[in-house]
């Protein structure tokens, strides 16, 4: 297992961004991120960048990126996904003596509590992280 690895996730839009007709900005194509910058012109010179230089389009790289906007996209992921692909070696770490950590960072209302606790309004999705991870310990305990 890497010693750290990097996850990027997109979160379906809320209901108020839904109310005030919000489109997402942001585009994932396996482990690659799209920003676009929608303030600036489609066109400008010959390198995508408007007169100052700034690009309309930016691109980052990560070792996971999730598109979680739609369960009806064929390229969605669900909570379950996220946590096979990254709290198992968790888990398996910890259990193995190694320091384990997850680290949910972002800015308020991008994510970072339905990603860790699930949908707690309605019915829980399957995977979310705290509940597997518990559920997990036990497990491997006998609990």
């Amino acid at each position: 297992m890497a010693s750290v690895k990097v996850a990027v996730r997109v979160r379906p839009l809320n209901r108020r961004e839904n109310d005030m007709r919000c489109s997402t900005i942001i585009q994932m194509e396996h482990q690659k991120t799209f920003i676009t910058n929608v303030r600036l012109p489609s066109v400008g010179t010959s390198l995508g960048c408007d007169t100052l230089g700034r690009e309309r389009v930016k691109q980052f790289t990560y070792d996971y990126s999730y598109w979680s906007t739609d369960p009806s996209d064929k390229h969605y992921v669900s909570q379950e996904q996220v946590f096979t692909d990254l709290g198992y070696d968790v888990v398996k770490s910890a259990y193995q003596g190694y320091n384990a950590c997850i680290f949910a960072y972002g800015q308020t209302g991008s994510g970072k509590t339905y990603t860790m606790m699930g949908d707690t309004v309605s019915v829980r999705e399957k995977g979310a992280w705290l509940p597997v991870t518990v559920l997990a310990c036990m497990l491997r305990t006998g609990l």
